[in-house]
C-alpha cells in the first residue's frame, strides 16, 4: 500500500509538470521561433514480482506474478523540430528558416542557437538579434552590411547593388534532445557539439519570420489527457489511504 501511494504520487507530480509545460507553449503561442516543449517520460526501475508458500522451503520454486511499476517522472524536456509557419513582414532583417536548423548567435557565455530570426542591423551594420546578441556566419559576426543586402535561399548574404558575396549564415544541425533552453529567452545550448547542416539542404527566406510550432489543438487535447491522468492518481492516492487507516484502525486491534 505504501508502493502505491509512491507510484500515485509519482504519477501527479509529473501530470504537474507536463500541465507547467504546456501553459508555457500556449502563452508562447505567437512568440517567433518558439520551439513546443514536452516532457519525455521515463519510468523508474521495475520489480519482477514472485510469490512463494509460507510453509516452503527457501530452495523451492517460485510462481512468477508479473511486472510491477514504481512510477513515473521526466527525466529531460523534448524540443519538437518541426517548423512553424512563415509570416511575411517585407523586413530585411527578418530571415525564417523553412528547413531543419538553427542559427547561430554569439553571446556573452559562448555559442547558442535560435530559430527566431527577427534580427535588426545596429548602428555599425552588424546582423543582431533582438536582444542585441551578434549573429554569426562563416567568417564570425556578420557584417558591415550595406543598406540593402540579399540573403539567398542557402543563407549567402551579398550586397544588392554590387552582388558581392558578404558572407555566409552558419546553420548548426542539433538533435532535439540535445537542446537544452536557456531561460526564457528564445535561445538554446547544445549538450554536445553541434554540426553544420549541409548547405544543399538549406531553405532560407529573407522577409519572413518563422512563427511558433506550437499546435494549439494537440496542447488542449494533451491537456485533457493529463487532467484526467492526475484525477485518476489522485483517486489511488485516496484508495490507498483509506486502505491504510482500516489496516491500522481495526486489523491492528486483532
Amino acid at each position: 500500500m505504501i508502493r502505491g501511494l509512491y507510484t500515485s504520487a509519482s504519477g501527479m507530480i509529473l501530470c504537474n509538470q507536463q500541465s507547467e509545460v504546456m501553459e508555457k507553449n500556449i502563452e508562447n503561442l505567437r512568440n517567433p521561433g518558439y520551439r513546443q516543449a514536452s516532457e519525455r517520460v521515463t519510468s523508474f526501475p521495475r520489480q519482477l514480482v514472485s510469490r512463494i508458500s509460507a510453509n516452503a522451503p527457501q530452495s523451492s520454486e517460485k510462481e512468477t506474478l508479473g511486472i510491477m511499476g514504481t512510477g513515473v517522472y521526466a527525466d529531460r524536456k523534448y524540443y519538437s523540430p518541426e517548423p512553424g509557419d512563415l509570416r511575411k513582414t517585407e523586413n530585411n532583417t527578418d530571415i525564417a528558416l523553412n528547413s531543419e536548423g538553427y542559427f547561430v548567435i554569439q553571446t556573452i557565455d559562448g555559442e547558442r542557437y535560435t530559430r527566431n530570426g527577427h534580427f535588426q542591423l545596429d548602428p555599425s551594420g552588424r546582423l543582431r538579434t533582438a536582444g542585441g546578441n551578434m549573429v554569426l556566419g562563416e567568417n564570425g559576426p556578420i557584417g558591415p552590411l550595406p543598406e540593402k543586402f540579399e540573403v539567398s535561399l542557402n543563407g549567402t548574404i551579398q550586397d544588392s547593388e554590387t552582388h558581392e558575396i558578404i558572407d555566409r549564415l552558419r546553420i548548426a544541425d542539433i538533435p532535439p534532445l540535445d537542446l537544452q533552453k536557456e531561460g526564457i529567452t528564445n535561445l538554446y545550448s547544445s549538450v554536445n557539439e553541434p554540426l553544420e547542416v549541409d548547405r544543399d539542404l538549406i531553405r532560407i527566406h529573407q522577409g519572413y519570420v518563422e512563427e511558433s510550432n506550437v499546435n494549439l489543438d494537440a496542447q488542449m487535447v494533451k491537456m485533457l489527457q493529463v487532467s484526467r491522468a492526475y484525477s485518476a492518481n489522485q483517486k489511488m492516492v485516496q484508495i490507498n489511504d483509506a486502505l491504510l487507516q482500516k489496516a491500522a484502525n481495526e486489523i491492528g486491534k486483532l
